[in-house]
């Protein structure tokens, strides 16, 4: 079996501003397994520079660790597989794309979806929450998800006051303790129905919790490992998980499981990816209390914005996304 990967730089449709940095370009890597006749396992990701995602060195990492178990006749069974992957020393997002090709080419040789090989309910309708960047103007109505984390905070919630349907913030850690303390009045006149990340320090977020006692709470930016997502439900009682970060969709689906357990906020996020990764994703959907898979929208121009998609399962494999 043949393992080709590539790297492309893919500009994005408009630039993403966040606290902390704007993305106006994404690294896509792929990675395909082909016998002499056809590919039989495809996968693909995005890089972002931003966030320390190098897209050669992870195609290095990937390419490697993939031809190690393209000479395994075990690497179709997603346990011998997930146990491979799980010890393998390279970064997160290099496991994704590998993990990914290897459980497309699996379900592609049973003859099902990958949902279905995992043992996964059947995704149906893929429900967004509208992300908003910093500085884009507000739509009327949610689920919204706003980024927040800007010189123009408090103008934004003002606005955000009259906004009818679920309100998310997400700060990524942009707010200092003065921050808070002067958002404060205008956050809890929100009533966001979740607030994602808004301070760095463990013990301002205890404040925060105890003064939004009917808002939800979900950590991100630290979230990278299993161990990390138990202790933001202990923290912080919830966390974004992303696939990407953790490694894949067989981390992902272990994390989700903690969170249910211990009755933590489930959400399912995304890096700014391309729609073959966010449809993989997206087959989790249903493990998750909010789903914000819409990164997709920033990469590729032939899928607009949405508030819901389904995924189409009728070929073996992983599913594409359907509007």
């Amino acid at each position: 079996m043949r393992v080709v990967t590539t790297v492309h730089t893919r500009p994005l449709v408009r630039p993403f501003p966040v606290s902390h940095m704007t993305t106006s370009a994404v690294d896509l890597v792929t990675l395909e397994l082909s016998t002499r006749d056809s590919v039989v396992g495809a996968g693909e990701i995005s890089a972002d520079a931003g966030y320390d995602q190098d897209g050669p060195a992870i195609a290095a990492q990937a390419n490697g660790l993939a031809e190690t178990l393209a000479a395994d006749p075990d690497s179709t069974d997603p346990g011998r597989l997930d146990a491979r992957l799980r010890t393998a020393a390279v970064s997160a997002p290099a496991r994704m794309l590998v993990e990914m090709a290897f459980l497309d080419r699996a379900a592609r040789l049973r003859g099902l979806p990958v949902w279905r090989l995992l043992g996964l309910p059947e995704p149906g309708i893929v429900g967004l929450v509208t992300t908003v960047p910093i500085g884009a103007p507000l739509p009327a109505a949610g689920p919204v998800k706003v980024k927040l984390g800007g010189p123009d905070d408090a103008a934004v919630l003002r606005d955000l006051v009259g906004v009818r349907g679920p309100v998310i913030l997400d700060v990524n850690r942009g707010w200092t303790r003065a921050d808070w303390l002067a958002l404060r009045p205008l956050v809890i006149a929100v009533a966001p129905a979740v607030l994602e990340d808004p301070v760095a320090d463990p013990a301002l977020l205890r404040g925060i919790r105890a003064a939004l006692p009917a808002t939800a709470m979900v950590l991100d930016e630290g979230i990278g490992s299993q161990a990390d997502v138990e202790r933001a439900a202990e923290t912080a009682g919830g966390a974004n998980v992303k696939v990407m970060k953790l490694g894949g969709l067989l981390p992902a689906r272990r994390a989700l499981d903690h969170l249910t357990a211990r009755g933590a906020t489930r959400m399912l996020g995304c890096y700014l990816e391309p729609p073959r990764a966010i449809a993989y994703a997206a087959q989790l959907s249903g493990r998750a209390d909010w789903t914000d898979l819409d990164g997709h929208f920033w990469v590729s121009p032939d899928h607009p914005a949405v508030p819901a998609y389904r995924l189409d399962s009728s070929r073996p494999g992983i599913p594409t996304i359907t509007f």
